[in-house]
């Protein structure tokens, strides 16, 4: 650094350059050193979470989970509200969150765990605001998901197909909101195929979620009353009580409204 000011200054004195293009250049050079800092910093922390084992990347995990949890616990709703946190808090967040997405590829195993966790991201990213992080969370769930279902307990595997379902249906909306319709579309259409041979209300819900997107974003009434209906049905032939069933009804009743049809609603 003290020889390049030198050769500056001794080109200054010479007359060969302005002092504007010396300014600029010193600053060039300052920001390129910057950068190379930054850059050796971060090869070293890449490094040392490659050399990681699974043991020591899932309990620095849990550490970080824990400090997140004593401002931010993931039971609590204020934790997935935009508008708890400050400027500060949500940098030191996303900050925190991040360091636990980047250790989740170096844990062994825990199969049920880490699709919790994806899923846990895609729900808070989705919820706070982050679109597009909501969406590469949700693509991670699924990419494991379908790498390491084989894996799963019976037990996991039950818990894990309700959450496959559900957040199919997240991962539609986060299209939705970005404007992509025509993947979110994709979405509920591999989400009706996924759940057509599925037990209990996976099926219905799927269908009332398509119909719900058609009427919310296609302004589609005519299809989405269809879809409602279609819902609707199966609820009543296999689970008449369940609470989704107001819910569709409700649906219908809307559309029937905006199609001016106030007598079946």
């Amino acid at each position: 650094m003290v020889l390049l000011i030198v050769f500056v200054t001794s080109l200054q004195k010479k007359k060969e350059v302005s002092y504007s293009t010396i300014v600029d250049y010193l600053y060039l050079k300052y920001h390129l050193l910057i950068l190379f800092i930054i850059g050796i910093s971060l090869a070293k922390l890449w490094s040392q979470d490659r050399a990681l084992t699974s043991e020591q990347a899932l309990n620095q995990f849990k550490s970080i989970s824990d400090s997140i949890w004593s401002s931010f616990p993931e039971d609590d709703i204020k934790t997935f509200r935009r508008s708890s946190f400050s400027e500060l808090q949500l940098q030191n967040y996303l900050s925190l969150h991040f360091r636990r997405l980047d250790l989740l590829s170096s844990i062994e195993d825990h199969h049920s765990f880490i699709l919790d966790s994806y899923l846990h991201s895609g729900n808070w990213f989705r919820e706070v605001g982050f679109p597009k992080e909501s969406i590469k969370s949700y693509l991670d769930f699924f990419d494991y998901y379908q790498k390491n279902e084989t894996f799963l307990t019976s037990e996991e595997l039950k818990k894990q197909i309700r959450m496959y379902t559900y957040g199919h249906s997240m991962l539609a909306e986060s299209y939705a909101k970005l404007g992509l319709l025509d993947c979110a579309t994709l979405q509920h259409k591999e989400n009706m195929s996924f759940t057509k041979n599925q037990s209990y209300i996976y099926r219905p819900s799927t269908l009332n979620n398509y119909g719900l997107f058609l009427y919310w974003h296609k302004e589609d009434l005519d299809s989405a009353l269809y879809y409602f209906k279609q819902a609707y049905n199966l609820t009543q032939t296999k689970y008449p009580n369940h609470t989704l069933v107001g819910r569709i009804r409700d649906n219908i009743a809307d559309v029937y409204v905006d199609l001016h049809l106030t007598e079946k609603a």
